[in-house]
């Protein structure tokens, strides 16, 4: 298998296998509230958008890995370095943030758990570090694979974080913390530091 599947294969166990089990071990609780968070059409759609474009990158590494990717650019060695790194540090960046959240820790929201508001490390720099890794994770596998395919995958998959975050977390976060999370919001940015988006 080449390196793009690979590269995909240990970060998604990384992110998410390792996460879950981890949440698991701690807490007799696997921190999946996907199901939950269905019930609203936002809910709905954040969820769809963000699988399909998991689903689609797999897709697009088989088919790099077989040869049945036409098409796309070739950036050599150092485009696979550089992919490669920035995966990495996207990787690092999410982990550390999961790990950060602790047992508040969750794959999507249940309107009726009130979760601490984590507003430190990662959280004191970005409201949604682990958004902001897979973002730039997203990034690392458009030049590990510069292709369209895998461009309209990260696309997809922005668009899916903003509605999770401003169609579903965002509003929970907002009963549950009320002006705390207000203050927190004026205070860090959405994604990056130094960039303040509130509503």
């Amino acid at each position: 298998m080449r390196l793009p599947f690979v590269v995909f294969v240990v970060c998604a166990v990384l992110i998410f296998g390792f996460r879950i089990s981890l949440q698991y071990r701690r807490t007799r609780d696997h921190g999946l509230r996907l199901g939950k968070q269905g019930a609203t059409l936002s809910g709905q759609a954040a969820t769809a958008m963000q699988a399909a474009a998991l689903l689609g990158v797999l897709v697009v590494t088989v088919l790099d890995s077989i040869s049945w990717l036409p098409g796309q650019l070739d950036l050599g060695p150092v485009g696979a370095a550089t992919g490669v790194a920035i995966c990495a540090l996207a990787t690092t960046i999410t982990m550390v943030s999961q790990y950060q959240m602790g047992d508040a820790w969750r794959i999507g929201v249940d309107a009726s758990e009130k979760n601490e508001l984590v507003v430190r490390g990662m959280f004191s720099v970005s409201r949604n570090p682990i958004y902001s890794g897979m973002l730039l994770l997203g990034i690392g596998f458009v030049v590990l694979v510069p292709h369209i395919l895998t461009l309209l995958l990260a696309l997809l998959s922005y668009t899916g974080f903003e509605v999770q975050v401003r169609k579903v977390e965002e509003p929970h976060l907002r009963r549950v913390h009320g002006e705390r999370y207000e203050t927190y919001c004026q205070r860090v940015g959405r994604y990056f530091p130094h960039i303040r988006s509130g509503r």
